[in-house]
């Protein structure tokens, strides 16, 4: 019902009895109520514009009211006041909102394709010019969408806009390809999302690759498509991690004198399969037994002393400046993260920073003593040691409950106590600290 009310195209609508409808007319129904959607939207960005004209604009309070009548979040409310100021702009939109042609999602992608056409070419020398530019390109994406989906809608505007201004194609080509990234984010029952922002051609080979060496399968091979192209995916990194080389054929560095490798810590029961406690995967956090089972079975052991109290590392320590791999193992091992209050940073993506400055033996500023041990010695990330080094913290280590405490500049003192390197899903009392003998202390213990 092009040109249809709200009310008259919901009475219309409504009037129909579904059991009676054949196949064919109920699907005109559910085209229908979506032409209502739109229409309703179109009706919800007039008043908003009409707000907008009260003085109330995108960058005023108005986002903040609507979001808290809506109980959104304000991204959410920012965006619909937005649009509406965009179906103003450009009033082929909005009628073809109301008139179903497009709906809500083609209106969204192409007030998000024109976007990009901004003031500053030669071909776009003020403002004039980009409503002149916009408005075209509007116009034929409104004309084209309706046998369209949103996809190919998207491709068509961005072919348009594209050809709008070559030159301003050329600068916000090269700025998108400044902020390439690859992406880790977790997922539950551990799993990650790994993700790629890519120049198109770049993206193109990795998806061709991927495609190509895994077009045919074993006819015993059970994974499906997406399985083993995600295992070939994650095949080129771990032969990296095995053989420490990178396809340039350079060495792939080191740090703390320890090649990059992934770390799980597990109970030595759980590996037996006599429970199935979790597991802590560094720079993650609790990852299932089994899948703790299955690294471990192709992975290096090293067995780790931990208190039966609170579960923190037994401490240990060495008397060289430069910490060696078994100390920097250890103080990585014990502190898990960044000891900076609240950072989650891997331990063993920072560095290790001696609490009490170090003093070689021969500087002259006092007595040495036996500063490169594990108790003087802490994981923190590059940001916060800048923090500590900057002397805009002061850090020292509280050694009555092994924690480190930082102070701020309003002498506000935080304390981070050792983490559990393995923590059981339950609650374990704790009870005084047991003693342990320092492996560096002279017999008898």
């Amino acid at each position: 019902m092009e040109g249809a009310s709200a009310g008259a195209l919901a009475a219309r609508l409504e009037s129909v009895a579904l059991a009676d409808a054949d196949d064919v007319d109920l699907l005109g129904l559910v085209v229908g109520w979506q032409q209502l959607v739109g229409v309703a939207v179109a009706a919800q960005a007039e008043v908003l514009r009409e707000l907008m004209a009260r003085g109330h604009g995108l960058l005023g309070d108005l986002p903040q009211e609507v979001a808290v009548a809506l109980a959104w979040t304000r991204t959410a409310a920012q965006a619909l006041v937005a649009r509406a100021g965009s179906l103003g702009d450009l009033p082929v939109l909005d009628e073809a909102l109301r008139a179903g042609a497009m709906d809500v999602r083609k209106v969204d992608v192409v007030l998000d394709e024109v976007a990009a056409l901004v003031v500053g070419t030669d071909e776009l020398p003020d403002r004039d010019a980009v409503e002149r530019a916009t408005r075209r390109v509007a116009a034929s994406a409104a004309e084209r969408s309706a046998d369209l989906t949103p996809t190919q809608l998207r491709r068509l505007v961005r072919r348009e806009v594209l050809a709008v201004d070559p030159e301003a194609t050329r600068v916000r080509a090269a700025q998108a390809r400044e902020r390439r990234c690859v992406r880790v984010d977790w997922a539950p029952d551990g799993m990650a999302w790994v993700s790629a922002f890519l120049s198109a051609p770049d993206a193109m080979v990795v998806q061709t690759v991927l495609d190509a060496a895994t077009d045919t399968a074993d006819l015993l091979d059970e994974r499906t498509r997406d399985q083993r192209r995600a295992d070939l995916f994650v095949s080129l990194f771990r032969d990296i991690a095995d053989t420490g080389v990178l396809p340039c054929g350079r060495e792939l560095p080191t740090k703390q004198r320890i090649r990059p490798h992934i770390q799980v810590t597990v109970a030595a029961t759980t590996l037996l399969g006599l429970d199935d406690h979790p597991a802590e995967l560094a720079g993650h956090g609790p990852i299932p037994a089994e899948t703790a089972r299955l690294i471990a079975a192709d992975g290096t052991w090293r067995r780790l002393l931990t208190d039966p109290v609170d579960g923190t590392l037994v401490e240990r320590g060495t008397r060289t400046y430069r910490p060696g791999a078994v100390l920097g193992g250890h103080v990585i091992a014990r502190d898990v993260t960044c000891t900076f209050p609240g950072c989650v940073r891997p331990a063993g993506t920072g560095e290790l920073d001696h609490i009490e400055p170090y003093r070689s033996p021969t500087s002259g500023t006092g007595p040495v003593g036996r500063q490169t041990t594990a108790a003087n010695l802490h994981a923190v990330c590059i940001r916060h040691h800048d923090l500590k080094t900057q002397g805009l913290w002061k850090v020292r280590r509280d050694l009555p409950g092994g924690g480190v405490a930082w102070t701020s500049q309003l002498g506000i003192t935080y304390v981070t106590h050792p983490q559990p390197v393995l923590a059981t899903p339950q609650t374990r009392t704790h009870g005084p600290r047991l003693a342990y003998p320092r492996d560096d202390e002279p017999p008898p213990f």
